[in-house]
């Protein structure tokens, strides 16, 4: 339910906007959830039907449908009778980090659909309220560029005209018409009680006229989100649907059992075609008997306090060690597969949503989503533990999604092109994931612009200067060559320093925040404390005296990445220097000291040469990993040396 009526505008409000989009093929309508979006959309659809001659309406929120099967994308348009609809198209779940793909697939399905039909007229499409954040400018932009929108409804509340448009700067760079509108007074976001209910409503309404069927699994390839087969009371309630063998949404209904390789469903009796596909939703009847998100089964919950987007899966007895962390205040560092599993520290900015990646080791304890934020990728080598994951990587991004930064020793382009080019890439069109590939050649970077069904692009050579291979706004990544058999990449990432607001100073001298607040604090980073700034009162101070009195500044702290290098002196000067003064150093040890022989025969660094590199670069944590598989039932023996010799270096694990 999208408002408490489903009336949105005024006859003279409508009027406006259908003379507004009358000429306007694809128009996309655009707003949070309860903001009266797909009342607005109905409303529209009758009324541009009665001037264009035919009108339809792709209703694409499979979570809170106003009309149709919930779990489900459909096409609707008017009829003497009212509101009809049909070819409806499954979703396997709501779970936003992985419906995206899946709903514009369905939507460009559709699209094809009401193309086919004979009647020509607008088209309008109503999509979830998903309008934040990263997910909401994914949706936007793909949505946008697979139906060929020419025209955005974008809806706001009611009083605040001057505010942004969600997501505006995305909604601008689409250039299509862009027709804001004020939602009604009346449009309000429906209790989670509310949404429920009205879910459970449509779904028992669409089974009345069903019947038992069954199905033999052997017959059928099951996908989606189906619990374990030997835990078979999970099964009873859940929605599933069946599919053809491309994809195309059979039929719906509801699972009533599964027993000895035979599942029994509720659903309407006749099918369009051959079942290849079951394809089982994480939604089902919840105790009270209504269509909720299911939780999964039999995986515990990760009792963990790491940000939501860099909590992995919960983890089986067979799994490894779990993900180990360091907290560098605008950031975490997780190593994902822990120390004895393959290199992938994962960096995540906390108030940016932004990734970064040292190494792209064994990936599969991350959820795509991450990939989609990931910014910058820095390879050390291209051993196989250290660049495996690529695959997965390249897969997770295709989509419109920004260009990718890679970081890497020599030959990394030839290495990255060759993974591409072992795809064969003829469905994707222009969705192919964009790599900035650099190498780092001395003091120079040689790069390229890699992506898949396109030709390498050479870039201009830059050059590196004090070591700096790359300059944000929120961190510095310096890198250096060691040796290793091969070359290999040991990295710096210096975050800016913190500034934060004394809320009790700013209290005690009755100063109310706003926008004087972050001039403030460029002031700060330009260092510029001689400026003016306008205080609310209209009066003007000095930065430098507001800056003393009001802002907390603490120095930015700096990571670094050591992974697979030999114990020389060149090697441990470079290292030493990269990392002085780091807050944490994640370093590879793969040997104990009684091992030192294995460790100078494969070149990597012992318990011993660690501790010496953290000690003399004055770091504050040693996080070490990458320990050799040998030690996988007793890893206490590292941590004996390491703690033995650790001295003031606080020693993670």
């Amino acid at each position: 339910m999208k408002g408490k009526s489903d009336t949105f505008c005024d006859s003279d409000e409508i009027d406006r906007l259908t003379h507004r989009l009358l000429r306007r093929q694809r128009i996309l309508f655009w707003g949070e959830m309860g903001i009266g979006k797909s009342s607005l959309a109905l409303q529209l659809l009758a009324k541009l039907g009665g001037f264009a001659g035919h009108c339809q309406l792709l209703q694409l929120d499979p979570g809170s449908a106003p009309f149709g099967i919930p779990g489900t994308v459909c096409r609707a348009w008017r009829t003497p009778d009212g509101l009809a609809w049909s070819d409806c198209q499954a979703l396997c779940t709501l779970d936003s980090a992985r419906f995206r793909l899946p709903l514009v697939l369905a939507a460009r399905r559709l699209l094809v659909i009401a193309e086919n039909r004979e009647e020509q007229g607008p088209l309008l499409i109503d999509p979830p309220g998903v309008v934040r954040g990263v997910g909401g400018a994914e949706l936007l932009i793909a949505l946008a560029e697979s139906c060929g929108v020419d025209a955005v409804v974008a809806m706001r509340r009611e009083g605040r005209e001057d505010a942004r448009l969600p997501l505006a700067v995305e909604l601008a760079s689409l250039g299509v018409d862009l027709v804001p509108v004020t939602a009604s007074a009346a449009a309000r976001h429906p209790a989670r009680l509310e949404r429920l209910k009205n879910r459970t409503r449509l779904w028992d309404l669409w089974l009345q006229a069903s019947q038992e069927q069954v199905f033999d699994l052997d017959s059928l390839l099951v996908l989606g989100t189906p619990p374990p087969f030997d835990i078979v009371s999970a099964w009873a309630g859940r929605q599933a649907a069946l599919l053809s063998g491309s994809g195309q949404t059979l039929a719906v209904g509801e699972i009533l059992r599964l027993d000895q390789g035979r599942v029994t469903l509720r659903m309407r009796s006749c099918l369009a075609g051959n079942p290849a596909i079951l394809l089982v939703r994480d939604s089902g009847r919840d105790g009270a008997g209504r269509l909720a998100t299911l939780p999964p089964v039999g995986k515990p919950q990760a009792a963990t306090r790491l940000p939501v987007e860099m909590s992995p899966p919960a983890l089986g007895q067979t799994a490894g060690t779990a993900p180990l962390s360091s907290h560098l205040g605008s950031a975490w560092a997780t190593l994902v597969g822990g120390v004895f599993g393959d290199p992938l520290l994962h960096v995540r900015l906390r108030q940016k949503k932004i990734s970064l990646f040292f190494d792209l080791g064994d990936p599969s304890r991350l959820v795509a989503r991450v990939a989609h934020q990931v910014k910058c990728v820095f390879l050390s080598h291209a051993h196989l533990d250290h660049i495996g994951g690529f695959l997965w990587f390249l897969r997770s991004r295709i989509g419109a999604f920004p260009p990718c930064r890679i970081f890497g020793p020599a030959e990394t382009i030839k290495r990255l092109e060759s993974f591409i080019g072992a795809i064969t890439w003829d469905r994707i069109e222009a969705s192919g994931p964009v790599f900035e590939v650099s190498e780092i050649d001395g003091d120079i970077l040689r790069r390229a612009r890699l992506q898949p069904g396109r030709a390498k692009q050479e870039l201009p050579v830059l050059p590196i200067r004090n070591g700096i291979i790359l300059a944000e706004e929120d961190y510095t990544i310096r890198g250096v060559i060691c040796d290793h058999h091969t070359p290999s990449i040991a990295y710096s990432c210096e975050f800016r320093q913190e500034i934060k607001v004394h809320k009790e100073r700013l209290a005690a001298a009755g100063l109310a925040p706003g926008p004087w607040l972050g001039r403030l604090k460029q002031c700060v980073a330009a260092a510029t404390p001689e400026a003016n700034i306008e205080l609310p009162d209209g009066s003007r101070v000095r930065a430098g005296q507001l800056i003393r009195e009001l802002l907390i500044i603490r120095p930015g702290k700096k990571l670094v990445y050591v992974t697979d290098l030999t114990d020389s002196p060149e090697n441990h000067r470079k290292i030493t220097e990269l990392a002085r003064s780091a807050h944490t150093l994640f370093c590879e040890i793969a040997f104990i000291e009684a091992d030192r022989d294995k460790a100078l025969a494969t070149q990597h660094l012992t318990t011993l040469a660690a501790i010496r590199i953290a000690r003399d670069a004055g770091v504050e944590r040693l996080a070490p990993f990458h320990f050799s598989k040998r030690y996988e039932r007793a890893p206490g023996a590292i941590y004996h040396e390491l703690l033995a010799a650790a001295g003031p270096v606080q020693i993670l694990g």
